[in-house]
């Protein structure tokens, strides 16, 4: 399992992260991020990252890619923590669960 997260995001949700406006960054639940995610195991069935059950899980940094295109801006930060929640206060506004990723400070 690597140890970045690689997401794209559209330019809004790109700069709204780089502002420092958006702080958490929202998947679906779902098998193919299941995969991707795969390192918080059964997230959605905890409901929480539990520091003590996965002490020895290295929480890997994420690198958000600003959309599809030739040579496209980048930055990278720490991931503070993974929970599922619920989806519909957040960005994605969906009725089921997501996977909440909240960013810690910013690599580059």
């Amino acid at each position: 399992m690597s140890d970045v997260l690689k997401l794209v995001l559209t330019d809004h949700w790109f700069e709204e992260i780089k502002s420092g406006r958006k702080t958490h960054e929202y998947r679906e639940a779902k098998p193919f991020w299941y995969k991707r995610i795969g390192w918080i195991r059964d997230a959605c069935e905890l409901k929480s990252y539990d520091e003590e059950v996965y002490s020895d899980i290295f929480i890997p940094n994420v690198i958000f890619q600003k959309a599809y295109r030739k040579n496209p801006e980048t930055m990278e930060f720490k991931i503070k923590d993974v929970s599922c929640i619920w989806g519909a206060d957040t960005d994605l506004k969906i009725e089921d669960y997501v996977y909440d990723i909240e960013l810690g400070e910013r690599i580059r």
